[in-house]
């Protein structure tokens, strides 16, 4: 049995799980606009046949199809409120196989006594023959498997999974001052689509894919809704796979369970206490190594909350309401590298790169005006550590006006005196913003938490006076790093003494990434991707989870609801200070005074991105001169080949092209498109066929770093536009990296480093308003003469 018996803190149980066909009263009276389309081996369209508004079950009907031997059929009963879109004739099986349903009519259907014929119904045949029977003096046609068995029924399986959640509440924790205040259904795919799109990993074949959005379908918090004592709803099928090391229902913890699957939280408060406990329940099949919701079949669990005790179950979490204070004193900088289960605290008014080490928007170092003071801090945003799903990387606050137990002040209003203190959970990573603001509510300063088990350590600048110590300062910081790699890459402006990056070593990752390198599944590569930064702006601003244009959900608020970017104008540094979570859109050229913020090879600012010790790169080559079709030769000023950072990346002595850099033979750059055995150097056809969240581009120049040649890795990154903050869909085939260097003449534009197609660009200033990654250099910068 999978109850654990009457001493147990918290019993969650399913019932056998129902498929749709067990029941008469679970179908549809009618098969609504029901379609049939045949594709070829490969997913290529053959035909399609429609079958009117109506067909009922059990007649015959004429099928006219291509005889085809292997053929793939996709049968859509789409349903009476036209749920599914007729599907598209002409297109390859892959086009059309993510068409989404509309959730609403389908949510719209009462999961307990309502009408079917609503629901979409859908089967897959992937491998069958069409055969041709002339027997009895008129062709028809038949299915057979490939062996040869003749198919005489198809089964159409419901879209949608049924799920119902009952609970209940021991009456003696309620005498002890203990009340239900939340039931959450959590990590739930958000669309329903027509076909899964599958990914093998260590929990077997699942979907769909952990790039996919996933959201809270409800968060019951009214006496009324939790006193009903359950919920039943439709949802998307949630296949997850299984767990080896859930052997009991004890045992289907956060730790043992597969990435996105699907949970119950029933929230606990007791006033008196000051506790706040979380009771989580794993959903899925009947043996507790299941974390499967399949689509047709019907899910029933039971929740029993019975006591408090939640040291003895790792299923019950404390919530620790008390106000975080740490010693663990750090500089100041835009962003704090914090290591899972860690606590630091800083000075709000002070900045590593600020005069005299104070952060020079807020203090001089004498004064504090009343509007730069701070009154308290709050989390802004933050990311869950798997993507769209996993756990939130800060955790939750108190309540919405109460952040105080991840996010704290001391001594505020004394600027020698004042602290930030920080604590994170022990999560996977990820990123979070936290703001500092006045006693009217405005935001004054806001801080990037970068948390990841990454600890890149600098080279001692002091130990090299030549190659010889150049070599062993640069091992001894690879040595040291933790996490990762930092790394240098080859060209005179590293190898040379007056290159700008002799002393220098560069992180291994994009900034905000908490991976690095070539990766084989979506969900790292999705890790590799890091932050999108405006150029000259301190604030970040998330990637694209599949590397589209859909703006899906990866930010949330300090109680976990999704958070949306807003877009809009911003014409000020004051403007874009106290509006961390807006993307500034504009025309090409506006605002051009921001575009200086990160100084170029001048000292560090307090705008820069980077944390402390390190900065954005500056690209001190000479750039193209914009409007121009001449050509320029590339080989004209090689004193400024030593500011530019990728001057070893296969550099052609060839020309350029007007607003593009370099033009380079990419002899040692190569395209990695998801696939570990797909690596090659870098051309048209290859690039445009990836879809992989996490492909990109090797520079294998030098072999230094922990996976040798392959771990100098830049990740193709969908980019935010200017004039419309959207995201621009690349194929993630696009390397863009902002420098710290504006163009000399262009208003507004910033010197990029970039890899698009088959160019790598050094020379190609772009507007600041675009959404671009950081790569962070160490900040030994040597200056142009």
């Amino acid at each position: 049995a999978r109850l654990e018996g009457g001493n147990a803190s918290f019993e969650a149980s399913p019932t056998p799980s129902i498929s749709t066909r067990s029941t008469s009263s679970a179908v549809p009276d009618k098969l609504y606009n029901l379609e049939i389309l045949q594709y070829d081996s490969n997913g290529n369209y053959v035909t399609k046949q429609t079958f009117g508004t109506e067909t009922t079950p059990g007649t015959a009907l004429t099928v006219n199809l291509n005889p085809k031997n292997d053929c793939q059929l996709l049968i859509v009963a789409r349903g009476s409120g036209n749920a599914l879109p007729s599907i598209s004739t002409n297109k390859s099986l892959n086009e059309v196989r993510n068409t989404i349903a509309t959730s609403s009519v389908i949510e719209g259907i009462d999961p307990s006594t309502g009408s079917l014929n609503a629901m979409p119904y859908v089967l897959h045949l992937e491998r069958v023959n069409v055969v041709s029977d002339n027997s009895g003096g008129m062709i028809r046609y038949v299915l057979q498997s490939p062996e040869g068995t003749c198919d005489t029924r198809l089964r159409l399986k419901r879209l949608a999974t049924k799920l119902t959640v009952n609970w209940t509440f021991s009456p003696s924790m309620a005498d002890d001052g203990y009340v239900l205040k939340e039931v959450r259904l959590c990590q739930v795919p958000k669309d329903y689509r027509l076909l899964p799109t599958t990914e093998k990993n260590e929990w077997g074949i699942t979907y769909p894919t952990t790039i996919a959005e996933f959201v809270n379908p409800y968060r019951l918090t009214s006496a009324t809704d939790l006193n009903k004592g359950g919920k039943t709803i439709w949802l998307p099928a949630n296949v997850r796979g299984t767990s080896v090391n859930a052997t009991s229902d004890r045992y289907r913890t956060k730790e043992n369970a597969p990435t996105a699957a699907s949970y119950v939280e029933l929230v606990v408060d007791n006033s008196t206490r000051q506790e706040r406990l979380y009771y989580r329940a794993y959903l899925g099949g009947d043996n507790s190594t299941d974390f499967n919701l399949y689509e047709n079949k019907d899910y029933n669990w039971t929740l029993n909350i019975k006591s408090a005790d939640y040291r003895g179950d790792a299923r019950i979490q404390l919530l620790d309401q008390t106000p975080v204070k740490s010693t663990n004193l750090v500089p100041t900088s835009n962003c704090l590298m914090m290591l899972p289960g860690t606590n630091i605290c800083f000075n709000p008014y002070k900045h590593e790169a600020g005069a005299n080490g104070w952060n020079t928007y807020l203090t001089d170092g004498t004064t504090l005006t009343t509007e730069k003071t701070i009154d308290h801090v709050r989390v802004l945003w933050q990311t869950k550590d798997a993507g769209t799903s996993g756990e939130l990387v800060l955790g939750y606050v108190v309540d919405e006006n109460n952040h105080k137990n991840l996010v704290n002040v001391s001594d505020i209003a004394d600027k020698d005196k004042a602290l930030v203190h920080v604590k994170v959970p022990v999560t996977q990573g990820g990123n979070a913003v936290i703001e500092a603001v006045n006693a009217s509510g405005v935001t004054v300063w806001s801080w990037h938490i970068w948390i990841s088990d990454y600890i890149p350590v600098g080279v001692d600048a002091n130990k090299i006076t030549d190659n010889s110590n150049r070599t062993a300062a640069i091992s001894e910081a690879q040595n040291a790093t933790q996490g990762g790699a930092v790394q240098v890459y080859q060209g005179i402006s590293w190898t040379e003494p007056a290159g700008a990056f002799y002393k220098c070593v560069i992180m291994d990752r994009n900034l905000g990434a908490t991976k690095a390198g070539i990766q084989d599944n979506q969900i790292d590569g999705r890790r590799t991707l890091g932050m999108l930064y405006q150029g000259g702006r301190k604030d970040p601003f998330f990637a694209a989870a599949d590397g589209t244009t859909k703006e899906t959900k990866t930010i949330y608020d300090g109680v976990g609801e999704p958070l949306d970017v807003t877009k809009g104008t911003l014409s000020t540094v004051e403007q874009l200070i106290q509006q961390p979570l807006k993307f500034a859109i504009g025309s090409n050229g506006q605002n051009p005074t921001l575009s200086e913020k990160w100084n170029g090879d001048g000292p560090k600012t307090i705008y820069d991105p980077c944390p402390k010790g390190w900065r954005v790169p500056s690209n001190g080559i000479t750039p193209v001169a914009l409007g121009t079709t001449t050509s320029m030769p590339l080989f004209n000023d090689d004193g400024t080949f030593k500011y530019c950072m990728w001057t070893g990346f296969g550099i052609n002595a060839g020309t350029t092209g007007a607003g593009e850099g370099n033009l380079l033979s990419f002899n040692n750059v190569m395209y990695y498109d998801g696939n570990t055995r797909n690596i090659s150097f870098i051309n048209i056809s290859t690039i445009q066929k990836s879809d992989f969240v996490g492909s990109g581009f090797i520079y294998y120049g030098t072999s230094v770093g922990p996976e040798g040649d392959k771990s100098i890795f830049f990740p193709g990154v969908s980019l935010r536009e200017l004039n419309s903050g959207n995201y621009r869909d690349k194929k993630n085939n696009t390397a863009y990296l902002w420098s710290s260097t504006k163009h000399p003449t262009d208003k507004g534009a910033v010197l990029i480093y970039q890899i698009q197609d088959n160019i790598v660009s050094v020379r190609h200033p772009i507007d600041w308003k675009f959404g671009f990654s950081v790569r962070c250099v160490q900040d030994n910068i040597q200056k142009k003469p």
